[in-house]
Protein backbone atom coordinates (compact mmCIF):
# COMPACT_ATOMS: atom_id res chain seq x y z
CA UNK A 1 0.00 0.00 0.00
CA UNK A 2 2.62 2.39 0.66
CA UNK A 3 4.49 1.79 -2.53
CA UNK A 4 1.24 2.64 -4.34
CA UNK A 5 0.91 6.10 -2.29
CA UNK A 6 4.84 7.14 -3.14
CA UNK A 7 3.60 6.00 -6.47
CA UNK A 8 0.83 8.22 -6.83
CA UNK A 9 2.31 11.03 -5.46
CA UNK A 10 5.15 10.92 -7.63
CA UNK A 11 2.56 10.86 -10.42
CA UNK A 12 0.64 14.06 -8.76
CA UNK A 13 4.25 15.69 -8.80
CA UNK A 14 4.56 15.66 -12.41
CA UNK A 15 1.42 16.50 -13.37
CA UNK A 16 1.38 19.89 -11.18
CA UNK A 17 4.43 20.29 -12.48
CA UNK A 18 3.85 19.85 -16.21
CA UNK A 19 0.81 22.38 -15.22
CA UNK A 20 2.96 25.18 -13.89
CA UNK A 21 5.95 24.91 -16.85
CA UNK A 22 2.60 25.06 -18.86
CA UNK A 23 1.45 27.92 -17.78
CA UNK A 24 4.91 29.69 -17.65
CA UNK A 25 5.23 29.15 -21.21
CA UNK A 26 1.47 31.28 -22.02
CA UNK A 27 2.63 34.21 -20.05
CA UNK A 28 6.25 34.23 -21.42
CA UNK A 29 4.66 34.91 -25.18
CA UNK A 30 8.09 35.16 -27.56
CA UNK A 31 8.77 35.69 -31.05
CA UNK A 32 12.26 34.00 -32.43
CA UNK A 33 14.06 36.16 -35.02
CA UNK A 34 17.26 34.37 -36.10
CA UNK A 35 18.74 33.12 -33.15
CA UNK A 36 17.72 35.76 -30.51
CA UNK A 37 13.95 35.33 -29.02
CA UNK A 38 12.39 38.85 -28.71
CA UNK A 39 9.47 39.19 -26.24
CA UNK A 40 6.44 39.61 -27.73
CA UNK A 41 5.65 43.64 -26.56
CA UNK A 42 1.78 45.38 -27.01
CA UNK A 43 2.94 48.92 -27.63
CA UNK A 44 -0.38 51.52 -26.43
CA UNK A 45 -0.45 54.29 -29.35
CA UNK A 46 -2.47 57.79 -28.05
CA UNK A 47 -3.90 59.38 -31.25
CA UNK A 48 -7.14 61.73 -32.48
CA UNK A 49 -9.31 60.71 -35.31
CA UNK A 50 -7.43 57.24 -36.30
CA UNK A 51 -10.65 55.94 -37.76
CA UNK A 52 -11.12 58.70 -40.20
CA UNK A 53 -7.23 58.34 -41.94
CA UNK A 54 -6.63 55.18 -43.17
CA UNK A 55 -3.02 56.12 -43.26
CA UNK A 56 -2.25 55.57 -39.57
CA UNK A 57 -3.18 51.90 -40.27
CA UNK A 58 -0.87 51.04 -42.88
CA UNK A 59 1.83 52.51 -40.66
CA UNK A 60 1.23 50.15 -37.85
CA UNK A 61 0.92 47.54 -40.47
CA UNK A 62 3.93 48.27 -42.03
CA UNK A 63 5.50 48.88 -38.82
CA UNK A 64 4.42 45.63 -37.65
CA UNK A 65 5.67 43.63 -40.98
CA UNK A 66 9.36 44.80 -39.95
CA UNK A 67 8.79 44.10 -36.07
CA UNK A 68 6.62 41.04 -35.95
CA UNK A 69 7.08 40.85 -32.05
CA UNK A 70 5.76 44.61 -31.80
CA UNK A 71 1.88 45.16 -31.79
CA UNK A 72 0.85 48.49 -31.86
CA UNK A 73 -2.88 48.90 -30.35
CA UNK A 74 -4.25 52.68 -31.42
CA UNK A 75 -5.95 54.75 -28.53
CA UNK A 76 -8.41 56.19 -30.63
CA UNK A 77 -9.95 59.97 -29.25
CA UNK A 78 -11.67 62.74 -31.20
CA UNK A 79 -9.79 65.92 -31.89
CA UNK A 80 -12.07 68.24 -29.74
CA UNK A 81 -11.14 67.81 -26.12
CA UNK A 82 -8.05 65.98 -27.29
CA UNK A 83 -5.28 67.81 -25.34
CA UNK A 84 -7.07 68.15 -22.24
CA UNK A 85 -7.85 63.91 -21.98
CA UNK A 86 -4.07 63.30 -23.26
CA UNK A 87 -3.13 66.33 -20.51
CA UNK A 88 -5.05 63.86 -17.27
CA UNK A 89 -4.07 61.20 -18.76
CA UNK A 90 0.05 61.98 -18.33
CA UNK A 91 -0.71 64.17 -14.92
CA UNK A 92 -2.56 60.17 -13.94
CA UNK A 93 0.53 58.35 -14.54
CA UNK A 94 -0.72 56.54 -17.54
CA UNK A 95 1.21 53.93 -18.95
CA UNK A 96 0.83 54.57 -22.66
CA UNK A 97 3.63 54.08 -24.71
CA UNK A 98 3.55 56.88 -27.46
CA UNK A 99 1.54 59.79 -28.04
CA UNK A 100 0.99 62.12 -30.79
CA UNK A 101 1.00 65.49 -29.75
CA UNK A 102 -1.57 68.15 -31.23
CA UNK A 103 0.11 71.30 -31.36
CA UNK A 104 3.56 72.77 -29.91
CA UNK A 105 1.59 74.33 -26.46
CA UNK A 106 1.25 70.73 -25.69
CA UNK A 107 5.05 69.87 -27.15
CA UNK A 108 6.54 72.26 -24.60
CA UNK A 109 4.43 71.83 -21.70
CA UNK A 110 4.99 68.05 -21.25
CA UNK A 111 8.39 68.42 -22.05
CA UNK A 112 8.82 70.78 -19.55
CA UNK A 113 6.48 68.57 -16.84
CA UNK A 114 9.35 65.47 -17.90
CA UNK A 115 6.31 63.53 -18.79
CA UNK A 116 7.82 63.10 -22.23
CA UNK A 117 11.36 61.71 -22.68
CA UNK A 118 14.08 63.68 -24.34
CA UNK A 119 15.30 61.19 -27.58
CA UNK A 120 18.72 62.85 -28.00
CA UNK A 121 20.50 59.28 -27.09
CA UNK A 122 18.53 57.27 -28.90
CA UNK A 123 18.93 59.91 -31.94
CA UNK A 124 22.91 59.32 -31.00
CA UNK A 125 22.70 56.09 -30.44
CA UNK A 126 20.78 54.95 -34.20
CA UNK A 127 23.05 57.75 -35.66
CA UNK A 128 19.59 59.09 -37.15
CA UNK A 129 19.67 61.84 -39.93
CA UNK A 130 18.29 64.62 -39.08
CA UNK A 131 18.35 66.50 -42.51
CA UNK A 132 15.67 65.44 -44.66
CA UNK A 133 13.04 66.99 -41.46
CA UNK A 134 14.15 70.78 -43.26
CA UNK A 135 15.27 71.94 -39.88
CA UNK A 136 12.24 71.27 -37.99
CA UNK A 137 14.03 69.18 -35.30
CA UNK A 138 16.03 72.09 -34.76
CA UNK A 139 12.96 74.45 -34.51
CA UNK A 140 11.66 71.86 -31.45
CA UNK A 141 14.28 71.51 -29.71
CA UNK A 142 14.41 72.79 -26.14
CA UNK A 143 17.39 73.48 -24.24
CA UNK A 144 19.16 71.48 -26.76
CA UNK A 145 16.53 68.14 -26.22
CA UNK A 146 14.20 66.84 -28.88
CA UNK A 147 11.37 65.49 -27.05
CA UNK A 148 9.44 64.21 -30.20
CA UNK A 149 10.31 63.02 -33.70
CA UNK A 150 8.05 64.86 -36.33
CA UNK A 151 6.16 62.95 -38.59
CA UNK A 152 3.77 65.19 -39.86
CA UNK A 153 4.69 68.87 -40.95
CA UNK A 154 2.12 70.84 -42.71
CA UNK A 155 1.80 74.36 -43.95
CA UNK A 156 -0.89 76.88 -45.41
CA UNK A 157 -1.95 77.69 -48.52
CA UNK A 158 -4.82 79.08 -50.78
CA UNK A 159 -7.46 76.80 -51.95
CA UNK A 160 -10.10 77.96 -54.76
CA UNK A 161 -12.46 76.98 -56.53
CA UNK A 162 -11.96 77.31 -60.56
CA UNK A 163 -15.82 76.85 -61.38
CA UNK A 164 -16.74 79.78 -59.16
CA UNK A 165 -13.98 82.38 -60.74
CA UNK A 166 -14.63 80.81 -63.81
CA UNK A 167 -18.16 82.08 -63.33
CA UNK A 168 -17.28 85.23 -62.72
CA UNK A 169 -14.69 85.77 -65.04
CA UNK A 170 -12.47 86.96 -62.55
CA UNK A 171 -8.70 85.09 -62.88
CA UNK A 172 -7.49 82.47 -60.47
CA UNK A 173 -5.10 83.51 -57.65
CA UNK A 174 -1.19 83.61 -58.22
CA UNK A 175 1.65 82.16 -56.26
CA UNK A 176 2.84 86.02 -55.60
CA UNK A 177 -0.89 87.29 -54.49
CA UNK A 178 -0.55 89.80 -51.68
CA UNK A 179 -3.12 90.27 -48.68
CA UNK A 180 -4.06 93.57 -50.08
CA UNK A 181 -5.03 91.64 -53.49
CA UNK A 182 -6.61 88.89 -51.66
CA UNK A 183 -9.20 91.26 -50.32
CA UNK A 184 -10.00 92.65 -53.49
CA UNK A 185 -10.32 89.05 -55.20
CA UNK A 186 -12.37 88.41 -52.69
CA UNK A 187 -14.71 91.31 -52.40
CA UNK A 188 -14.94 90.45 -56.42
CA UNK A 189 -16.18 86.69 -55.46
CA UNK A 190 -18.66 87.70 -52.83
CA UNK A 191 -22.22 87.23 -54.10
CA UNK A 192 -26.10 86.60 -53.03
CA UNK A 193 -27.77 86.38 -49.98
CA UNK A 194 -29.10 83.79 -47.43
CA UNK A 195 -29.04 80.67 -48.79
CA UNK A 196 -27.37 81.56 -51.86
CA UNK A 197 -24.88 83.32 -49.97
CA UNK A 198 -21.18 83.21 -51.67
CA UNK A 199 -18.17 84.09 -49.70
CA UNK A 200 -15.21 85.41 -51.57
CA UNK A 201 -13.13 83.69 -48.86
CA UNK A 202 -14.05 81.51 -45.62
CA UNK A 203 -11.42 82.31 -42.75
CA UNK A 204 -11.87 79.64 -40.29
CA UNK A 205 -12.22 80.20 -36.30
CA UNK A 206 -8.50 79.29 -35.08
CA UNK A 207 -6.80 82.17 -34.22
CA UNK A 208 -4.15 81.08 -36.43
CA UNK A 209 -5.87 81.94 -39.69
CA UNK A 210 -5.84 85.40 -38.58
CA UNK A 211 -2.53 86.07 -36.96
CA UNK A 212 -0.08 83.82 -38.06
CA UNK A 213 -0.45 85.25 -41.38
CA UNK A 214 1.84 87.94 -39.93
CA UNK A 215 4.25 85.75 -38.96
CA UNK A 216 4.94 84.27 -41.87
CA UNK A 217 8.20 85.82 -42.63
CA UNK A 218 9.91 85.34 -39.79
CA UNK A 219 10.26 88.51 -38.10
CA UNK A 220 8.58 87.72 -35.04
CA UNK A 221 6.27 84.81 -33.36
CA UNK A 222 3.77 84.05 -30.64
CA UNK A 223 6.02 83.58 -27.99
CA UNK A 224 7.55 87.34 -28.31
CA UNK A 225 5.53 89.03 -26.17
CA UNK A 226 5.62 91.70 -28.33
CA UNK A 227 2.36 91.55 -30.93
CA UNK A 228 2.29 95.11 -32.66
CA UNK A 229 3.33 93.47 -36.01
CA UNK A 230 -0.30 91.35 -36.07
CA UNK A 231 -1.62 94.55 -36.59
CA UNK A 232 -1.13 94.20 -40.14
CA UNK A 233 -3.44 91.47 -40.34
CA UNK A 234 -6.45 92.28 -38.62
CA UNK A 235 -6.04 95.44 -40.95
CA UNK A 236 -6.59 93.15 -43.66
CA UNK A 237 -9.20 90.50 -42.48
CA UNK A 238 -11.50 93.03 -40.00
CA UNK A 239 -12.62 95.22 -42.85
CA UNK A 240 -13.35 92.19 -45.06
CA UNK A 241 -15.34 90.85 -42.09
CA UNK A 242 -16.94 94.14 -41.32
CA UNK A 243 -16.94 96.29 -44.58
CA UNK A 244 -16.49 94.08 -47.58
CA UNK A 245 -18.66 91.57 -46.12
CA UNK A 246 -16.90 89.03 -48.24
CA UNK A 247 -15.82 86.64 -44.97
CA UNK A 248 -18.14 84.98 -42.90
CA UNK A 249 -17.69 86.85 -38.94
CA UNK A 250 -16.33 85.05 -36.78
CA UNK A 251 -19.63 85.32 -34.45
CA UNK A 252 -21.60 83.41 -37.11
CA UNK A 253 -18.94 80.86 -37.80
CA UNK A 254 -18.43 80.06 -34.34
CA UNK A 255 -22.24 79.82 -33.94
CA UNK A 256 -23.21 77.98 -36.94
CA UNK A 257 -19.86 75.52 -36.40
CA UNK A 258 -19.19 76.02 -39.58
CA UNK A 259 -16.44 74.07 -40.98
CA UNK A 260 -13.89 75.11 -43.84
CA UNK A 261 -14.43 71.78 -45.45
CA UNK A 262 -18.32 72.32 -45.54
CA UNK A 263 -17.69 76.05 -46.67
CA UNK A 264 -15.20 75.39 -49.94
CA UNK A 265 -16.83 71.56 -50.71
CA UNK A 266 -20.71 73.08 -51.10
CA UNK A 267 -19.33 76.13 -53.30
CA UNK A 268 -20.11 78.34 -50.53
CA UNK A 269 -16.81 80.21 -50.19
CA UNK A 270 -14.49 80.83 -53.64
CA UNK A 271 -11.34 80.46 -51.49
CA UNK A 272 -10.24 78.86 -48.03
CA UNK A 273 -6.61 79.85 -46.62
CA UNK A 274 -5.69 76.52 -45.24
CA UNK A 275 -3.20 73.65 -43.82
CA UNK A 276 -1.58 71.17 -46.84
CA UNK A 277 -3.86 68.55 -44.49
CA UNK A 278 -6.80 69.64 -46.73
CA UNK A 279 -5.64 68.40 -49.75
CA UNK A 280 -6.14 65.01 -48.32
CA UNK A 281 -9.25 65.88 -46.87
CA UNK A 282 -10.21 67.39 -50.98
CA UNK A 283 -9.09 64.16 -52.53
CA UNK A 284 -10.60 61.79 -49.53
CA UNK A 285 -14.13 63.36 -50.09
CA UNK A 286 -14.37 63.69 -53.84
CA UNK A 287 -13.52 59.83 -53.59
CA UNK A 288 -16.18 59.63 -51.70
CA UNK A 289 -18.95 61.44 -53.41
CA UNK A 290 -19.19 64.29 -51.07
CA UNK A 291 -17.73 67.31 -53.69
CA UNK A 292 -17.55 67.94 -57.28
CA UNK A 293 -15.72 70.57 -57.04
CA UNK A 294 -12.72 71.86 -59.35
CA UNK A 295 -10.55 73.02 -57.39
CA UNK A 296 -6.86 75.02 -57.47
CA UNK A 297 -4.39 75.37 -54.79
CA UNK A 298 -1.95 78.75 -55.01
CA UNK A 299 1.06 79.87 -52.42
CA UNK A 300 -0.50 81.14 -49.43
CA UNK A 301 -0.78 85.34 -50.09
CA UNK A 302 1.97 87.42 -48.34
CA UNK A 303 2.33 90.94 -47.14
CA UNK A 304 3.20 94.55 -48.93
CA UNK A 305 6.83 93.87 -47.61
CA UNK A 306 7.54 90.16 -47.93
CA UNK A 307 8.04 87.86 -50.42
CA UNK A 308 6.50 85.05 -52.26
CA UNK A 309 6.50 81.66 -51.08
CA UNK A 310 6.47 83.10 -47.40
CA UNK A 311 4.07 80.78 -45.13
CA UNK A 312 3.65 79.11 -41.77
CA UNK A 313 2.77 75.46 -40.66
CA UNK A 314 2.94 73.22 -37.83
CA UNK A 315 4.17 70.34 -37.00
CA UNK A 316 2.77 67.03 -35.58
CA UNK A 317 5.35 65.28 -33.00
CA UNK A 318 5.27 61.54 -31.69
CA UNK A 319 6.86 61.43 -28.24
CA UNK A 320 7.75 58.94 -25.68
CA UNK A 321 5.53 58.72 -22.60
CA UNK A 322 7.85 59.25 -19.83
CA UNK A 323 5.65 56.33 -17.94
CA UNK A 324 5.85 53.94 -20.57
CA UNK A 325 7.26 50.41 -20.04
CA UNK A 326 8.27 49.76 -23.44
CA UNK A 327 10.68 52.77 -23.90
CA UNK A 328 12.90 50.84 -26.45
CA UNK A 329 10.59 49.52 -28.81
CA UNK A 330 8.29 52.57 -28.53
CA UNK A 331 11.69 54.29 -29.68
CA UNK A 332 11.27 51.98 -33.03
CA UNK A 333 8.27 52.61 -33.73
CA UNK A 334 8.57 56.44 -33.29
CA UNK A 335 11.58 56.56 -35.71
CA UNK A 336 9.38 54.71 -37.66
CA UNK A 337 7.13 56.77 -38.02
CA UNK A 338 9.23 59.67 -38.74
CA UNK A 339 11.21 57.51 -41.53
CA UNK A 340 11.10 57.57 -45.33
CA UNK A 341 8.68 54.28 -45.63
CA UNK A 342 6.46 56.05 -43.41
CA UNK A 343 6.66 59.36 -45.57
CA UNK A 344 5.98 57.90 -49.11
CA UNK A 345 2.76 56.52 -47.20
CA UNK A 346 1.33 59.62 -45.80
CA UNK A 347 2.50 61.21 -49.23
CA UNK A 348 0.59 59.01 -51.02
CA UNK A 349 -2.68 59.54 -49.09
CA UNK A 350 -2.11 63.48 -49.81
CA UNK A 351 -0.63 63.94 -46.44
CA UNK A 352 2.23 66.20 -46.04
CA UNK A 353 5.29 64.56 -43.95
CA UNK A 354 8.00 66.39 -41.98
CA UNK A 355 10.54 63.15 -43.45
CA UNK A 356 11.09 65.15 -47.24
CA UNK A 357 13.28 64.56 -50.02
CA UNK A 358 12.95 63.71 -53.90
CA UNK A 359 11.47 60.86 -53.95
CA UNK A 360 8.62 61.52 -51.45
CA UNK A 361 7.72 64.79 -52.77
CA UNK A 362 7.53 62.89 -56.15
CA UNK A 363 5.14 60.11 -54.92
CA UNK A 364 2.94 62.94 -53.06
CA UNK A 365 3.09 65.13 -56.40
CA UNK A 366 1.84 62.11 -58.42
CA UNK A 367 -0.96 61.33 -56.60
CA UNK A 368 -4.54 61.15 -58.85
CA UNK A 369 -7.03 64.14 -58.67
CA UNK A 370 -4.28 66.43 -57.63
CA UNK A 371 -4.39 69.87 -59.48
CA UNK A 372 -1.65 70.69 -61.80
CA UNK A 373 -0.41 73.35 -60.48
CA UNK A 374 0.23 71.76 -56.82
CA UNK A 375 3.69 71.21 -57.52
CA UNK A 376 4.94 75.06 -58.00
CA UNK A 377 2.24 76.46 -55.54
CA UNK A 378 4.00 74.17 -52.84
CA UNK A 379 6.82 75.73 -53.13
CA UNK A 380 7.96 77.97 -49.90
CA UNK A 381 11.10 80.45 -49.43
CA UNK A 382 10.30 80.39 -45.80
CA UNK A 383 7.56 78.40 -43.29
CA UNK A 384 7.68 79.78 -39.61
CA UNK A 385 6.88 77.43 -36.90
CA UNK A 386 2.81 78.95 -35.74
CA UNK A 387 3.85 78.46 -32.07
CA UNK A 388 7.52 77.91 -31.01
CA UNK A 389 7.99 75.71 -27.97
CA UNK A 390 7.99 77.98 -24.73
CA UNK A 391 7.76 77.07 -21.00
CA UNK A 392 4.95 79.54 -20.75
CA UNK A 393 3.11 78.32 -24.56
CA UNK A 394 -0.44 76.98 -23.05
CA UNK A 395 -0.36 80.29 -20.97
CA UNK A 396 0.37 82.62 -23.81
CA UNK A 397 -1.62 80.69 -26.38
CA UNK A 398 -4.25 81.30 -23.90
CA UNK A 399 -4.01 84.32 -23.73
CA UNK A 400 -3.70 84.99 -27.55
CA UNK A 401 -7.03 83.03 -28.27
CA UNK A 402 -9.15 85.15 -25.59
CA UNK A 403 -7.58 88.61 -27.07
CA UNK A 404 -8.51 87.67 -30.40
CA UNK A 405 -12.14 86.70 -30.27
CA UNK A 406 -12.64 90.10 -28.26
CA UNK A 407 -10.88 91.81 -31.28
CA UNK A 408 -12.47 89.66 -33.72
CA UNK A 409 -15.86 90.21 -32.84
CA UNK A 410 -15.79 94.22 -32.18
CA UNK A 411 -15.74 94.09 -28.45
CA UNK A 412 -12.09 95.00 -28.38
CA UNK A 413 -10.45 97.69 -31.08
CA UNK A 414 -7.08 96.35 -32.47
CA UNK A 415 -4.56 98.45 -30.32
CA UNK A 416 -6.43 97.69 -27.32
CA UNK A 417 -6.35 93.74 -27.87
CA UNK A 418 -2.86 94.33 -28.84
CA UNK A 419 -2.05 96.26 -25.94
CA UNK A 420 -3.73 93.61 -23.63
CA UNK A 421 -1.76 90.84 -25.34
CA UNK A 422 1.37 92.68 -24.51
CA UNK A 423 0.64 93.33 -21.17
CA UNK A 424 -0.94 90.18 -20.07
CA UNK A 425 2.31 88.02 -21.66
CA UNK A 426 4.81 89.90 -20.74
CA UNK A 427 3.08 89.28 -16.65
CA UNK A 428 3.07 85.45 -17.54
CA UNK A 429 6.29 85.95 -18.96
CA UNK A 430 7.80 87.85 -15.45
CA UNK A 431 5.99 85.29 -13.52
CA UNK A 432 3.44 87.80 -11.90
Amino acid sequence: MNKKIKLLAILMTAVITGSVLSGCGKKESSTTTGDTAQKDVTLKFAVWDYAKAPEYKEMIDAFEAENPHIKVEPLDMPATGYNDKLTIMLASGDATDVIALKDMPSYSNYSQKKQIISLNDYIAKDKVDLKSYQGITDAIKVNGNLYALPYRSDFWALYYNKDLFDKANVPYPTNDMTWSQFRETAKKMTSGSGNSQVYGAYVHTWKSAVINTAVADGKGTLTDGKYDFLKQAYNTFLPMQNADKSIMPLGTAKSASASYSGQFETGKAAMVPMGTWFVGTLLTDKKSGKHNVNWGIATLPHYEDGKAGQTFGNVTPIAINAASKNKDEAWKFVKFLGSEKAATILAKHGVMPAFRNDAVMATYNSIDGLPKEIKEALKTSNVALEFPPNPNGAAIDKILQEEHELIMINKNSVDAGIANMNKRVQDVMNNK
